[in-house]
């Protein structure tokens, strides 16, 4: 009979265990989404700038224009562009918060690891004083 045969709380370490290791595994799967959010907002960010630096491009080509119906045409193609950058903005805003969401849900991933860690060390140290005293016990029967 092994040492841990005996231990009545051996299946329960087990499945301390076995949580432990799916947390690990949730963690790492946020932070990877994590990274990803994070990613997608930088995107985000860039198309905003893109967005801005077209619609800057074509308010200063508005100024240029002589005639009326160009002006009127540019004026058209500057109001695409601020809708163009409207649209940038919200999806960067939506991209903002996406991440933020992410990293609440690291956060959370985080404490549950945690927490089932320290679940599995209590285990671990009833485990530890049981094999002592049944050492102990040992010993004092052989004396």
């Amino acid at each position: 009979m092994g040492e841990a045969d005996g231990y009545r709380l051996g299946p329960v370490r087990d499945a301390r265990t076995r949580d432990e290791r799916v947390k690990k595994g949730e963690l790492a799967g946020a932070v990877g989404d994590a990274a990803k959010a994070e990613r997608a907002l930088a995107a985000a960010a860039e198309r905003v700038t893109g967005a801005r630096a077209a619609l800057d491009a074509a308010i200063r080509a508005r100024a240029a224009q002589g005639s009326a119906a160009a002006i009127a045409r540019a004026e058209q193609f500057a109001t695409r562009r601020r809708r163009e950058l409207d649209q940038a903005i919200d999806a960067e805003l939506r991209a903002s918060a996406a991440h933020r969401g992410q990293l609440a849900e690291v956060d959370t991933a985080r404490a549950r690891l945690v927490h089932a860690r320290g679940q599995r060390e209590v285990i671990e140290r009833h485990f530890a004083q049981w094999r002592t005293a049944r050492r102990k016990l040992a010993e004092r029967r052989e004396d």
